[in-house]
């Protein structure tokens, strides 16, 4: 019985140090590089496809942009390691606090879009929000590498346009808006009126509309999807390399997200 006791204390022991040892606290975590794969779940090609998109934000656009993904929070929520993570690396200038964190913790399955104090006026966290749950669907399928893609292209094509300037390189698919059905015209809302005033007016035709409203059903959705295909062709910016953040700052602004 002793030793039944001793083997179970082991394997929480056991379990109790896995969890410590894969968490990451942000006192620990060191920036090499605009893309920061601390979980090790991003494929090579996508790291260096984003760290030359962000490059080219920090040199055309004067702003920063750091993705970082995590294995644990370190049993923290999300949003105060984020904040956390961006005072302490200083993502953005200090004089003008245009920087964003892009953060995935893998294991608590958990998202963040951090954005700093100069470009909350043109990210609000609306904006970042449908962002992060655009990727959703992506993180799912544990295709972290297209949902970490998706989420920097879209806040990066927002700081592109703010500061008028172009970015090289391909972009993942934009959504298909959904397609609306074709309108009715007046003429036939007119005589839709008219044959429901009929039915209400003829006791039998009543009680028939009774029983197909009952007992009728059907319908279907026609949702939207991605209108053509994933990160094809093109070129990286080139030039240059990075050089460190700038002593940004951010207040909380952005949005968290899970799946």
């Amino acid at each position: 019985m002793k030793s039944g006791t001793n083997n179970v204390l082991l394997v929480i022991v056991i379990f109790v140090l896995t969890l410590v040892l894969r968490a990451e606290p942000v006192s620990q975590l060191r920036p090499t590089d605009y893309v920061n794969d601390f979980a090790h779940v991003l494929d090579q090609t996508t790291i260096a496809r984003l760290d030359d998109l962000c490059q080219q934000i920090d040199q055309k656009a004067h702003a920063q942009i750091a993705v970082v993904t995590v294995n644990s929070l370190d049993g923290s929520d999300i949003e105060s390691y984020a904040v956390d993570l961006f005072k302490k690396w200083g993502i953005g200038s200090k004089s003008t606090n245009r920087g964003v964190l892009i953060l995935l913790a893998a294991q608590d399955r958990r998202y963040r879009i951090e954005v700093g104090y100069g470009l909350e006026p043109i990210l609000p966290d609306g904006k970042v929000g449908g962002f992060g749950r655009e990727a959703v669907p992506l993180l799912r399928q544990n295709d972290y590498s297209g949902a970490v893609s998706l989420m920097t292209s879209r806040v990066a094509d927002v700081i592109a346009q703010d500061a008028g300037i172009q970015l090289a390189g391909a972009r993942p698919p934009t959504p298909r808006e959904e397609e609306p059905g074709p309108g009715l015209s007046a003429g036939a809302i007119l005589l839709i009126f008219i044959v429901i005033l009929v039915i209400l007016a003829v006791p039998p035709l009543r009680r028939l509309l009774f029983w197909v409203l009952l007992f009728g059903g059907g319908g279907g959705y026609r949702g939207g999807g991605y209108a053509g295909g994933g990160w094809s062709g093109g070129g990286f910016g080139g030039g240059g390399g990075f050089g460190g953040f700038g002593g940004g700052s951010s207040g909380g602004g952005g949005a968290s997200g899970s799946w």
